[in-house]
This record gives C-alpha cells, sequence and structure tokens, in this order.
C-alpha cells in the first residue's frame, strides 16, 4: 500500500550545508534545529505518527528553509519490483505536493527494515542500495535534489549520501543512544505528538483472530449465509436485512459502551453479511458523534478481525468503517493503516479507495458528517427510510 500525507507543520534537516530547520509545531511550537542524520532518523516517526517499518518514505521539503511538505510511504517490495516501486514514489510526491503547494525543492530518503533473524543492519543496508540509488536518480531526473537518503535498521542510521566516516560511519550509528533524550523527542512531547507503535504492529492489530477461534467463526457464517440468501430472496427481504442489521449494529455499539467486548458469533456473522450492503454500511456510519464513534471503532475492529478463511474479504467493510470512524475523530494514522488493509483484502472496495483519495488530498470529513446527520434526522422522520449518502465534492461521486 501506499500512504500521503502533509503533516502539519513539520520539517526536516537538509545537508549540512544548507541552513537548519524547524520540527514540529502546536499552538506556539519549540523549535527544533535538525542538524545531522541522526535528528532526522530520530524524527521520522514523529512526523509520520508510527515507526514505519519495512517502508520507504519521501519526505518532500519546501522554501529556503525547508520545511516538510508532503510526504509518501509505501511498502518495500521485492527487488524485482523496486524500479516500479521508485518511479511510484517520485510520481506519488510530485502529484501530492503539487496539489497542496508546488513541486518539492528537495527530498529526504529513507529506507527502513529491520534485519531477520541473525542478519545485521549494515547489511539490510547494503541490500537496500540499489533501491536508494533508484529513487535518488528518480528524484534527480524530476529536478528535485536529495537532501539525504538514509537507510534506518533496528535503532541504528545508515547515510546513502555521504561518505565522510567521521560523520557517517559505515558501520552506521545509533539513532539514539541508551539514556540519552533528544530534542525532537522533547519537542515531540511538548508538542503532544505521540507514537503509536510500529506499522507492521498496527497491522498486526487488524489480523484475523487466532486460528482456535476461527472454527467456531466458520461455523457461523456458514450458517448464517444460506439464511441470509433466504431472506434475500424474499420480496422485501433486502429492506428487512438492512432493519435488521442496523438493529444489530446498535445495540452493538452500545453494548461496547457499556464495557462489553464481545458479541455472538452468529450475530458478528449477521452484522458482517448485513455491512456487505451498501447502504446498510452507510447507515453504520452514522456513529460518528461522541462518545458513540468511539465504541462504534471498537466494534468494526472486533468485526475485522473476525472475517476468516472464505470470508476474509468481507472484513472491507468493517475496515472502512474503522477507517472512517478515525478520520472523523482526527487520527489519520489508524485511518490509512485500516483504510490501507481494506484495500489489501479487496482492492476493488470503492468505499475505501473513496475515502483514502479524500484524506490524501486533504478533504475534511465535515461535509460528510452533517450529511450522514441530515440523513439520520430524515429516516428518524419517515419511520426508518434513508436516502443516498454522498462523499466530499472533491471525490465528486457518491458512496458505493
Amino acid at each position: 500500500m501506499n500512504e500521503h500525507s502533509t503533516p502539519p507543520h513539520s520539517a526536516a534537516s537538509p545537508s549540512p550545508s544548507d541552513p537548519p530547520v524547524s520540527a514540529f509545531s502546536a499552538f506556539e511550537p519549540p523549535v527544533v534545529r535538525m542538524k545531522s542524520p541522526a535528528d532526522m532518523a530520530d524524527a521520522l516517526p514523529y512526523l509520520l505518527g508510527f515507526y514505519p517499518s519495512d517502508s520507504v518514505v519521501a519526505l518532500g521539503l519546501q522554501g529556503s528553509r525547508r520545511r516538510q511538505g508532503g510526504s509518501v510511504r509505501v511498502d518495500i517490495p521485492a527487488s524485482s519490483a523496486w524500479p516500479a516501486a521508485a518511479e511510484e514514489v517520485v510520481g506519488f510526491l510530485l502529484a501530492l505536493s503539487e496539489q497542496r503547494d508546488r513541486p518539492p525543492d528537495a527530498v529526504i530518503l529513507y529506507l527502513c527494515q529491520d534485519p531477520e533473524l541473525g542478519g545485521s543492519p549494515r547489511a539490510v543496508a547494503e541490500r537496500l542500495r540499489p533501491l536508494a540509488s533508484l529513487l535518488a536518480e528518480g528524484f534527480a531526473a524530476a529536478g528535485v535534489p536529495v537532501h539525504e537518503s538514509l537507510c534506518v535498521s533496528q535503532g541504528r542510521w545508515f547515510s546513502y549520501t555521504c561518505t565522510d566516516s567521521a560523520c557517517c560511519p559505515a558501520e552506521g550509528a545509533l539513532v539514539r543512544p541508551p539514556g540519552s533524550t533528544s530534542a525532537v523527542a522533547a519537542a515531540a512531547a511538548f508538542a503532544g505528538i505521540q507514537v503509536r507503535g510500529s506499522l507492521r504492529d498496527m497491522h498486526r492489530e487488524l489480523e484475523p483472530v487466532v486460528a482456535e477461534a476461527a472454527g467456531p467463526l466458520l461455523q457461523a457464517f456458514e450458517r448464517e449465509m444460506p439464511a441470509i440468501s433466504a431472506e434475500l430472496a424474499r420480496e422485501g427481504g433486502r429492506e428487512r436485512l438492512r432493519e435488521a442489521t442496523a438493529a444489530l449494529v446498535d445495540a452493538a455499539v452500545l453494548r461496547f459502551g457499556r464495557g462489553d467486548r464481545e458479541l455472538d458469533d452468529h450475530d458478528a456473522a449477521r452484522i458482517v453479511f448485513g455491512l456487505q450492503d451498501r447502504l446498510t454500511r452507510d447507515r453504520a456510519a452514522e456513529w460518528l458523534d461522541p462518545p458513540d464513534v468511539a465504541h462504534a471503532a471498537t466494534l468494526w475492529r472486533y468485526l475485522a478481525r473476525r472475517c476468516v478463511g472464505p470470508f476474509a474479504d468481507h472484513a472491507a467493510a468493517p475496515l472502512s468503517l474503522l477507517g472512517w470512524t478515525a478520520w472523523v475523530t482526527g487520527d489519520t494514522v489508524t485511518a490509512r493503516v485500516a483504510l490501507g488493509r481494506a484495500l489489501a483484502v479487496d482492492p476493488t472496495y470503492t468505499f475505501a479507495n473513496l475515502l483514502y483519495e479524500a484524506i490524501n488530498c486533504g478533504a475534511v470529513p465535515d461535509t460528510l458528517c452533517a450529511t450522514l446527520r441530515a440523513e439520520r434526522a430524515a429516516r428518524i422522520r419517515r419511520g426508518g427510510r434513508r436516502r443516498r449518502g454522498r462523499l466530499p465534492r472533491c471525490l465528486g461521486r457518491s458512496v458505493d
């Protein structure tokens, strides 16, 4: 998956010959001078909100003070796909920067991957060096100089642009020596910026439940599927299923709000099947206001992890709803991870694609939130019927 973002008022470091720049801002922000590759490596998880394991990150720099512009993250692919990946990263960052403001004046590249068991960070850095070269060549061809290119592996950084062992040792250097507190970490704490763990950990939290629980879940799905198919074949069955699913969702959100953390497997299966219907899913998105939005997010995460075996692609609906609730509450890190996973299980899922596009184009969910609130009020007045919702104008098309 690829991820694009423009974090607020952050910045990164150019090469030593350029003027230092500031990082992070909240209200009247503290200014952090990013003077070394170590500062840059230390800042990366704070700029993204997570540790980007197995990732290529391109960070655009704007203006004479080299303030941070857009950023792009993609998974590190197999080596055979490195040329295509490099082209993709360059294209994404240029498109994002021009959409936001203007092309970047420079770029900083990060290649982040830990060694496998028995491997070494230096071996990782050397293995990824050709990918770093492809990225640098791609940006150079686009007229964007690379100020720094780093490999970050197992707490050490390696520079692909500096050959001076006095400042950039070939064996790498610690991002943060044991017992030290960096200026970057202090500024991030002051600004209230938190790191959510590694990207790998965040994906793991959305994986299907362990095998021991999969058997009863599969039985529940297999039992409910023919019953739902039979109901859909009856006159008015689709509308009855929509209302039944909405009632189950409402009850589950309220239960989770009281502290429950489990649903009956058959209820979970019925909700998952019901959410495959677009109108039912859109109605479920109406749980968007505090405190219920947090309970709804817990429900969507719970349901997504229970889409197992041949029903794994059904997780696209609850994962997209999780991405939606995260976007509504300002948690774009979780939103991107959830929507990315939704598209991994079903690349054609339109709702996830449109939400992902909305986040990347800098849209805010206010318009859609107002529409969904109005839909809910109108449905209540009509005794349960609802109308079609629409996405923000920047997307130019309706929810599907």
